[in-house]
């Protein structure tokens, strides 16, 4: 996933400042998978601005440095929104950055589809747990490598494997809990909007 779109995702929400961003990165960002360092993030943000994504204001600072606030243009937002639209793959690995990203994003801006990109990425965790959940382990070593100790790589790639089963089983539990929610809001907007609609007619 490219940087723009967290950084445009975060600037739509509110104007920050480089150093808000790298702020959120450092503690939020952990959460989902993006820990940039301030000089990318910096470089991205002058980037957008280049090309007409985002703007910026100074903000006066009582004791110290102004602050430069970033907010994204109507040229970012609509930037945004077609990522957010676009074809969600997959990736192989799961609980990879962009998918919170799209679906906190795609949430912010009440974009549909968003119960879709859920039913997805749980769709393909299911088939990534039933392709690969029974394969055999790995863990041969040659026999005359007397320096090396056989029993204790099979007892520690055991350990990862289950291990990295677990935390995929518990990506699953989310997503399916995840879903239900989602579905549960949807159904109680329609019923709201039914009793608006009634109620003026």
């Amino acid at each position: 996933m490219k940087l723009e779109f967290p950084l445009l995702g975060l600037v739509a929400a509110r104007a920050m400042s480089g150093y808000d961003i790298k702020r959120w990165c450092e503690v939020e960002g952990k959460f989902v998978g993006l820990d940039r360092h301030g000089s990318q993030i910096y470089r991205e943000l002058n980037r957008l601005q280049a090309e007409g994504s985002v703007e910026s204001r100074t903000d006066p600072r009582d004791g110290g440095p102004d602050a430069k606030m970033y907010t994204v243009t109507d040229a970012g937002m609509q930037r945004l929104r077609h990522w957010v639209r676009s074809p969600y793959v997959p990736p192989r690995r799961f609980q990879d950055p962009e998918f919170a990203f799209r679906l906190r994003v795609g949430m912010m801006l009440r974009e549909p589809g968003m119960l879709d990109l859920v039913r997805e990425e749980l769709a393909a965790r299911r088939e990534q747990v039933r392709l690969n959940r029974n394969r055999p382990y790995d863990t041969e070593t040659d026999a005359d490598r007397a320096d090396i100790d056989a029993e204790a790589l099979d007892f520690i790639a055991h350990q990862i494997r289950h291990q990295g089963e677990r935390q995929i089983d518990e990506w699953i539990a989310w997503l399916e809990q995840l879903q239900e929610v989602m579905r549960d809001r949807a159904d109680a907007a329609a019923t709201e909007r039914s009793g608006r609609s009634k109620a003026s007619s």
